[in-house]
């Protein structure tokens, strides 16, 4: 027997809410098949270009984070299939880890919550980015908007999105290596109280235009005056993006993830087909061959039991 599990393309750091808020979406998804194997511990199979060392793939070092806490002698074998584009934003690492755990949690039966899905998928990121950063795997996990409300132990809220809003991810077709750490470096040491004080607004704006269903406290909270702003210098196309975007009557736009890619909001009040030609003139105007997706509000992992 085999379990095959699905997992959605992400967008964290959703405004001010580094680290806490973030969103699954149907852009992209990632597949992870689990099957018990003779040979211990896990190994991986992949057609996608991804690592096969355990120690530097996400879904292997999840999965071997998950066996050796639970003092699981079986051996795993794990098959990929990437759909997600790697290196982007768009939480590519953590939806291979988290459709690998919900495998393996339903192949050995373990009968994990969420959560603790949560707590060995993270464990994962540390392959791809050398932090086990919990936002985007917890997208693909719940599903939905979520926030990380602790980290020890694993919170995980689900955030009512009580308004329809839709999705545009603007991709650039650039790669940068260990494009997470680096992004993580960037950040300030130190921030100036103003600045704690401005993000704090907008991280309650955008919950409560996601709770009360008003787009415009949506739109002020997709802001950030102090991460956006200290990794500006890895994404210069996004603001002029942003820009045009509000001009256009978007809900609102920020970096998704790490970046490059932008995420913008939008609803039927948004003039979105002019947003999309706008968007790829401007990342001409930068030398980036960018990809439009249309995206909506995606569901949780989905496990499936195969013969």
């Amino acid at each position: 027997m085999s379990i095959l599990s699905r997992a959605f393309s992400s967008s964290a750091n959703l405004g001010s809410g580094f680290d806490i808020l973030s969103v699954a979406h149907n852009a992209f998804f990632d597949e992870v098949i689990a099957e018990t194997s003779e040979k211990k511990g896990v190994t991986i199979e992949s057609n996608s270009g991804v690592p096969l060392s355990v120690e530097e793939n996400s879904a292997g070092y999840a999965v071997k984070t998950l066996l050796e806490e639970l003092e699981l002698k079986e051996g795993i074998k794990l098959k990929i299939r990437k759909g997600i584009p790697y290196s982007l934003g768009l939480g590519s690492s953590g939806a291979s880890a988290a459709a690998a755990v919900a495998s393996v949690n339903e192949l050995l039966e373990l009968g994990l919550s969420k959560e603790n899905l949560v707590k060995y998928a993270m464990a994962g990121e540390i392959a791809s980015s050398g932090s086990p950063h919990p936002d985007n795997v917890a997208a693909s996990i719940f599903g939905g908007v979520v926030a990380v409300t602790s980290t020890n132990p694993i919170s995980v809220i689900e955030v009512p999105a009580n308004i329809h809003v839709k999705f545009l991810l603007v991709i650039p077709s650039v790669k940068v290596e260990e494009k997470t750490k680096k992004a993580r470096e960037m950040l300030p040491r130190e921030i100036p109280l103003k600045s704690y004080v401005s993000n704090s607004r907008y991280l309650s704006s955008l919950l409560l235009g996601f709770f009360k269903g008003d787009r415009n406290l949506i739109r002020q909270g997709l802001n950030d005056d102090i991460v956006e702003k200290s990794r500006e210098p890895l994404f210069p196309h996004y603001r002029k993006i942003k820009d045009i975007a509000l001009k256009l009557d978007a809900v609102g736009s920020c970096v998704s993830g790490a970046g490059p890619s932008i995420l913008v909001a939008y609803d039927e009040k948004t003039r979105i087909d002019e947003i999309e030609k706008k968007s790829i003139d401007i990342c001409k105007e930068f030398n980036l061959q960018c990809t439009l997706k249309r995206a909506e509000i995606a569901g949780g992992v989905n496990v499936e039991r195969r013969n």
